[in-house]
């Protein structure tokens, strides 16, 4: 493939508003208009915010995301963190988010205007509880309780029934819990408690898991983070074409690749980059597409057509620097030559394997198209890729090479704007 063979190349050698800043730049006049979109739960921190067309926002901060252009509805948000106390961080006592949120035209993508995508439970909300579109579109439940309300009823409806995607909620699934709305906006409405609170006490009402110190710690350094595998087998499934099945069985073959190559560096240079990378990250991500091959109970062995069925034993059964693809072999050995000749040729291949993976995704995200559940993979992928460049940067620099991954060359030298990173990532571009 042309991604494998370009790599071996390479080694061979405000609330709610749309908002019209100017972003400044260059020596014209021209003032850049962009497109804020507000993600709240609570607010998400780090969520993957993407629309119809592939795009993904750029997180400005506080549950705000910004598209450089009008972004293609409906507008998506994956993954991230609820951030309960609303400090602005990821914080201990924040929550992993598992729910998909989603907004047909406005700028709020809230669980309100997530069920409101069906036009009938958008009917019924305006007629029931008074609401208009500009309420259910662009409104946060940070600044109307209303909204709060229903939105905390929902939220509390999704996890006790293990609903991942909330809109596929159904009108009269709604109308049963309609009294249950009722008396919360009633609650919520009398009292002068801030929503926060609010909030706060519905997470220990549920008996949600909130985040330590050590699952802080994991993410800022790794990216680490969301239960991925079960939102992937909780969503809907697809029906798949050939294309997409084939980007499940590679891109397994790639996350195994990745795991192996660097435990296989770290037995050589005992660096602490290459051994949690592989042991707390690219083992999740292994998993989280084994989630998709079990899911669509594929054998990736044979992708003539798959036929044979998903076997967990046989995937076990794969070692360590073995693939069920010829081509993948043949990048794990070429790589790991170049890797074994030094410290610095090692880390270079981590950069080299990061950028790789971050091009066979953004690609593979387009061939998901109309797939959530792989749509939702690769995203998470991606976003680890991302964070996993900038600790091979670091490392490289640590280790006398100032250049970082631009050592390699333009086509492995990477800003913070093209490779987004939690908040660690502090690479600019060389």
């Amino acid at each position: 493939m042309k991604r494998v063979n370009q790599l071996l190349g390479m080694a061979a050698i405000g609330v709610g508003a749309l908002v019209l800043a100017g972003c400044g730049g260059g020596t014209d006049d021209t003032t850049a208009t962009t497109y804020d979109i507000t993600v709240e739960r609570g607010p998400l921190l780090h969520a993957i915010v993407m629309d119809s067309a592939g795009t993904r926002a750029t997180e400005i901060g506080n549950g705000r995301y910004r598209f450089q252009n009008p972004p293609f509805y409906p507008v998506k948000a994956y993954n991230g963190f609820i951030d309960i106390d609303r400090d602005g961080t990821v914080s201990i006592g924040d929550v992993n988010n598992t729910l998909l949120l989603k907004t047909k035209e406005g700028v709020a993508a809230t669980l309100v205007s997530s069920v409101a995508l069906s036009d009938e439970v958008r009917t019924w909300l305006k007629e029931t509880f008074g609401l208009t579109d500009e309420t259910i579109d662009n409104t946060t439940p940070s600044s109307n309780k209303t909204i709060a309300a229903i939105s905390d009823e929902l939220y509390a409806y999704c996890i006790e029934n293990g609903i991942v995607d909330p809109a596929t909620l159904t009108l009269t699934q709604m109308q049963q819990i309609q009294n249950r709305i009722q008396s919360r906006i009633e609650s919520y409405t009398q009292t002068q408690t801030p929503v926060s609170d609010l909030e706060e006490q519905l997470i220990a009402d549920l008996n949600i898991t909130t985040l330590t110190q050590s699952d802080i710690d994991n993410f800022n350094q790794f990216g680490g983070g969301n239960s991925m595998v079960d939102l992937a087998l909780a969503l809907p499934e697809s029906n798949l074409t050939d294309a997409q099945k084939y980007t499940i069985a590679y891109m397994w073959n790639e996350e195994k690749m990745a795991k192996d190559l660097y435990l296989a560096l770290d037995a050589l240079y005992a660096q602490k980059s290459f051994n949690n990378i592989a042991t707390r990250s690219e083992t999740k991500h292994q998993e989280a597409v084994e989630a998709l091959i079990q899911k669509y109970d594929l054998n990736i062995s044979n992708t003539a057509d798959y036929s044979g069925g998903y076997s967990q034993d046989a995937l076990a059964a794969v070692a360590a620097g073995e693939f069920t693809m010829d081509e993948i072999k043949s990048l794990y050995d070429t790589l790991y030559a170049k890797g074994q000749t030094s410290l610095q040729e090692a880390l270079e291949v981590g950069c080299m394997v990061e950028v790789t993976d971050v091009n066979d995704l953004l690609a593979d995200i387009e061939t998901a198209e109309g797939a959530d559940d792989l749509v939702l993979v690769y995203n998470f992928l991606l976003s680890g890729s991302y964070n996993h460049y900038w600790a091979f940067d670091r490392a490289l620099k640590t280790n006398g090479v100032a250049e970082g991954c631009c050592s390699l060359g333009e086509e492995y030298c990477k800003s913070s704007e093209e490779y987004p990173a939690g908040n660690t990532a502090k690479g600019n571009r060389h």
